[in-house]
C-alpha cells in the first residue's frame, strides 16, 4: 500500500518533470521561432513557479495557509487555473487587436485593389485613344 510520504513524492517528481518539459519546449518554440520572447516570458514564469513549488513542499505549505487554503495542492491547482485563465484572457486581447488590424489591412488592399483597376482602366482609355489618332 502507497503511504501518504510516497505520495507526496510522486506528486512532486510529477510536478518537477513537468515543468522542465514546459520551460524546455518553450525555449525550443523561442528558438525556432514559433513562440515570441514576450509570451515566453510568461510561460517560463509559470514552469518556474511549478518548479520551485514542486521541490519545496514546505513553502508550498507556507505560500497555501498565506492564502487561507488548508490543502496546499489545491491552494497550487487554483494558482495554475489562475494562470491558465490570465494566459486566455491575454490571448483574447491579442487576438481581438489582431483582427482589428487584419480588417484595416484587408480595407486598405481593397481601396489598393480599385485604384489599380481605375489606372488600368484609364491607361486602357488612354491607349484606345492614342491608337485611334495615329
Amino acid at each position: 500500500m502507497l503511504t501518504s510520504e510516497h505520495h507526496l513524492y510522486s506528486v512532486q517528481l510529477m510536478g518537477v518533470v513537468f515543468s522542465l518539459i514546459l520551460m524546455s519546449t518553450v525555449f525550443m518554440m523561442v528558438r525556432a521561432r514559433r513562440l515570441r520572447e514576450k509570451y515566453a516570458l510568461v510561460w517560463f514564469v509559470i514552469g518556474i513557479f511549478t518548479l520551485i513549488m514542486s521541490m519545496f513542499t514546505n513553502l508550498m505549505e507556507w505560500f497555501s495557509k498565506l492564502l487561507g487554503i488548508d490543502y496546499a495542492p489545491s491552494a497550487f491547482f487554483a494558482i495554475l487555473i489562475a494562470s491558465a485563465y490570465l494566459l486566455l484572457l491575454n490571448t483574447s486581447i491579442s487576438i481581438s487587436g489582431l483582427k482589428l488590424h487584419n480588417k484595416a489591412l484587408t480595407q486598405e488592399l481593397g481601396l489598393t485593389k480599385l485604384r489599380l483597376e481605375e489606372l488600368e482602366k484609364k491607361s486602357n482609355e488612354e491607349e484606345k485613344s492614342s491608337n485611334i489618332s495615329c
